[in-house]
C-alpha cells in the first residue's frame, strides 16, 4: 500500500504568464515500521531540486529578456546565438537557456561586440550562496569532511568533491584578500589626512585604539622550506577591558608594511582616521615590534603582561617549595621569597631599572648559593636568566601596568590569544596532522576572518550590487557622434 503525493509549484512572472510544476513523491506505508515517519532528506531534496529548476529558469529568462532591450534606443538587440549554461547552486545543478545579444547597430555602429547575460549574474557557473556557503565550511572543517556536509543535506552533485571544496576557498579567499587590498590603498591615503572625527575627552577608554597581535605557527607543505612558517594574527578595536574586541585580521606577510596595512585596514573599520592613540600589545616577538615603528603617531608598544606574570610564576614555585621545606636554601637565602615578590610588583609598577637592579643581584647571591649543584638551584637561575634577558630586551615596552588596569585599560593579548584559537587553533591544529602552503593558509585565514567579522556575505555580494554599464566606457559613443551618426 503506497500513497502519492503530487506537490504544484505555481509562479506568474511580470507579463502575466503561470508557469506551473508538479512533483511527485511516493510513499509507502510499510516505512512506518521503521520509523521513517513524514518526509525525509530526500524526499526534501526532490522537492527542492524542482522548485529551484523552476525558479532559476524563470529568472534566467526574465533576466536576459530584460538585458536585450537596448538602453538608449529601446529596442531589441539582435541574436548572436543560444546555447545552455549549467549552474550550480545549494540545492542542485540547474540547466537554463543562455543566450547572447548583440550591442545595438543603431547605437552603436561599427562595434561588433556579444555578451552573455547570465555571465552578469553567475560568473562563476554557481550561486553566490553555494559559493559562501562551500567557502564557510571549508575554512571550519577539513574539505573532505565539508564535501560530506554538503552532500548529507543538500542536493548537490557528485562532482562536488573536497577538491571543488577547497578551489572555491581559495577563490573566495583570493576575492577577500583583493577587496582588502583596495580598502588598504583608501585607509592608507585617509590616514595621510590625519582628520579628527570626534572629541577626545579627559578619562575616556574609547579614545585609545589597541592591537593585540600574536603569531600562530603552521606547519609547511613544502618540502624545501622550513619546517613550520607564521601568521600574523590580531584584533583592533577601541575601549578598556569588559567591552568589545573589535575586528579580527590575519596575514602570512611578515612584512612591516603589510602588517602595518592591515593593521590601518582594521583600524579605520573601527573609526580611526590618522588621528588618536595606538597601542599594541604583544608578546615581544621581533617580527611584531615592527608594527609599532611604521604606524602612524602617537603609537605605543607594550609587552603583554601575561607573558611576564608567566616567566615569573614559575620562579615563585620554586622559591615556595624551598620555603615550605625549610632546606639549606632557605637558610643561605632567607628573603628568596620575597625578592621574586620584588621583582614582580617593580615590573607590575614599570620600575624596570630597579627590576633589572634587584633581579641582577639576585642571580648572582643564588650563584653562590648553588653549593652542591641542586637541580632546583640550576632551573631556579635559569629561569631567571631568561627573565632578565627578556626584560632587558623589552625595556622600552614594559609600562606601568598598574596605572592602565586601574584606569580600565588593557594589559594583556588575551584578545590575541583568543583569536589564534579562533582563526588559527580550530582550523589547522596539530592534532589533524595537516599541512599548508604558504599561499593556502593565507587564503583560508582571509575567509576565516572575513566570516567572523561578520562581512564574509556582504563581501560576496558587493560586486553585484553595483551597477554595471552596458558595455565598457571605450565603445559607448558620445552626445555628438550619435547625433552625426
Amino acid at each position: 500500500m503506497a500513497v502519492e503525493w503530487t506537490i504544484t509549484i505555481e509562479g506568474r512572472n511580470e507579463f502575466g504568464d503561470v508557469c506551473r510544476k508538479a512533483v511527485h513523491i511516493d510513499k509507502s506505508w510499510e516505512r512506518l515500521s521503521d520509523g521513517d515517519l513524514g518526509l525525509s532528506i530526500e524526499d526534501g531534496k526532490t522537492i527542492m531540486t524542482a522548485l529551484q529548476r523552476a525558479v532559476v529558469n524563470h529568472e534566467a529568462e526574465t533576466y536576459s529578456l530584460f538585458r536585450r532591450v537596448c538602453p538608449d534606443c529601446h529596442r531589441f538587440r539582435p541574436v548572436k546565438d543560444y546555447t545552455t549554461r549549467r549552474i550550480r547552486t545549494v540545492f542542485g545543478i540547474v540547466e537554463v537557456r543562455n543566450p547572447r545579444w548583440m550591442l545595438c547597430r543603431d547605437c552603436y555602429p561599427g562595434t561588433v561586440v556579444a555578451f552573455a547575460p547570465l555571465r552578469e549574474i553567475c560568473p562563476d557557473r554557481a550561486t553566490s550562496e553555494l559559493m559562501e556557503l562551500t567557502a564557510r565550511l571549508g575554512s571550519m572543517m577539513p574539505y573532505r569532511q565539508a564535501a560530506r556536509v554538503l552532500a548529507e543535506f543538500l542536493p548537490v552533485e557528485p562532482t562536488e568533491t573536497h577538491a571543488t571544496v577547497r578551489k572555491r576557498t581559495i577563490r573566495i579567499g583570493e576575492r577577500l584578500d583583493d577587496q582588502v587590498a583596495e580598502e588598504e590603498l583608501r585607509a592608507r591615503a585617509q590616514t595621510g589626512e590625519r582628520r579628527q572625527l570626534e572629541m577626545q575627552l579627559p578619562g575616556d577608554r574609547r579614545k585609545e585604539f589597541v592591537i593585540s597581535i600574536d603569531t600562530a605557527h603552521v606547519r609547511s607543505a613544502d618540502s624545501n622550506s622550513a619546517r613550520n612558517f607564521e601568521l600574523v594574527v590580531a584584533r583592533c578595536g577601541r575601549g578598556g577591558r569588559g567591552e568589545g574586541g573589535g575586528r579580527y585580521f590575519a596575514t602570512s606577510s611578515t612584512d612591516q608594511r603589510a602588517i602595518r596595512d592591515r593593521a590601518l585596514h582594521a583600524l579605520q573599520q573601527e573609526g580611526y582616521c590618522g588621528f588618536g592613540d595606538v597601542t599594541v600589545i604583544s608578546d615581544g616577538a621581533e617580527i611584531l615590534k615592527r608594527l609599532p615603528r611604521a604606524m602612524p603617531k602617537p603609537t605605543a608598544h607594550i609587552i603583554d603582561w601575561f607573558h611576564i606574570a608567566m616567566k615569573i610564576q614559575p620562579m615563585q614555585q620554586i622559591a615556595d617549595h624551598f620555603v615550605r621545606s625549610r632546606s639549606g636554601l632557605s637558610e643561605a637565602l632567607p628573603t628568596i621569597d620575597r625578592d621574586i615578590k620584588a621583582v614582580k610588583w617593580r615590573l607590575w609598577h614599570g620600575r624596570v631599572d630597579r627590576a633589572i637592579r634587584d633581579l641582577g643581584q639576585f642571580l648572582a647571591r643564588l650563584k653562590a648559593s648553588q653549593g652542591d649543584g641542586e637541580f632546583s638551584i640550576a632551573r631556579l637561575h635559569s629561569l631567571g636568566s631568561q627573565l632578565l634577558t627578556y626584560v632587558r630586551s623589552n625595556r622600552g615596552a614594559i609600562v606601568n601596568y598598574g596605572k592602565r588596569y586601574r584606569a580600565g585599560l588593557r594589559v594583556a593579548t588575551t584578545l590575541a590569544e583568543s583569536a589564534v584559537n579562533s582563526l588559527v587553533g580550530k582550523r589547522m591544529v596539530k592534532k589533524q596532522q595537516m599541512r599548508w602552503s604558504l599561499h593556502g593558509a593565507h587564503m583560508l585565514m582571509q575567509v576565516r576572518t572575513a566570516d567572523l567579522n561578520g562581512e564574509l556575505r556582504d563581501r560576496l555580494r558587493a560586486p553585484f550590487r553595483l551597477p554595471e554599464p552596458n558595455v565598457p566606457p571605450l565603445f559607448k559613443p558620445k552626445p555628438p557622434l550619435l547625433r552625426a551618426a
